[in-house]
């Protein structure tokens, strides 16, 4: 199994280095290849233009799309967004690769979060619609907000810290061992990496 993770700043572990990202902790977890395509301040219509040499090149069995964060704050429209993720979706199917949508953590950002409401609700019905897997990265960051323990997690209103990172990590494990055990679809590859 090689997997790559293709998506902006919260994907490559910014403001720290890619080794305290959720794609390292996953990587170490799983004992896996997972290349780490995050670029920070990245949108996701730059994440569809480069997923050709940032994706499909590296011929990865999955991919992990996890973007929308800058979209939010510009507020660009969920039409042009999800645009972008289904062109996507549709280049991981036709060149043999299964994808896997992550749900975008919270912003403390009211008017950012409110984009990103929009996003998460689009992604998961898109998702539903055509069974892909979801990672929800956005639940346990709101379990942690509604009891008062969201600044824990950040290092800014966007941006995790290292413990947000962690947190991140050990959902996109357990993400991939749960779907080991309930879905043959999603290891169509070998489900072993060790």
């Amino acid at each position: 199994m090689k997997i790559v993770a293709i998506g902006d700043s919260i994907t490559e572990g910014y403001p720290y280095s890619n080794q305290e990202s959720w794609v390292e902790h996953l990587a170490q977890e799983l004992k896996c290849h997972v290349l780490n395509q995050g670029i920070c301040g990245d949108f996701t219509s730059g994440m569809r233009k480069r997923f050709k040499p940032d994706v499909l090149d590296h011929t990865p069995t999955h991919v992990i799309i996890l973007g929308g964060a800058n979209d939010a704050y510009e507020k660009i429209p969920l039409e042009s967004v999800s645009s972008n993720f289904k062109a996507m979706v549709e280049a991981c199917r036709q060149n043999g690769i299964i994808p896997i949508l992550g749900l975008p953590t919270p912003s403390l950002l009211p008017e950012e979060e409110q984009f990103l409401i929009e996003y998460r609700n689009w992604l998961k019905s898109y998702a539903d619609a055509f069974g892909i897997f979801i990672v929800d990265f956005y639940s346990p960051f709101l379990n942690r907000i509604r009891v008062g323990q969201g600044a824990r997690l950040f290092v800014d209103e966007v941006h995790p810290n290292i413990k947000g990172y962690a947190l991140m990590g050990e959902v996109a494990v357990r993400s991939f061992q749960e779907a080991a055990y309930s879905s043959n679809v999603f290891w169509t590859h070998s489900p072993i990496c060790r």
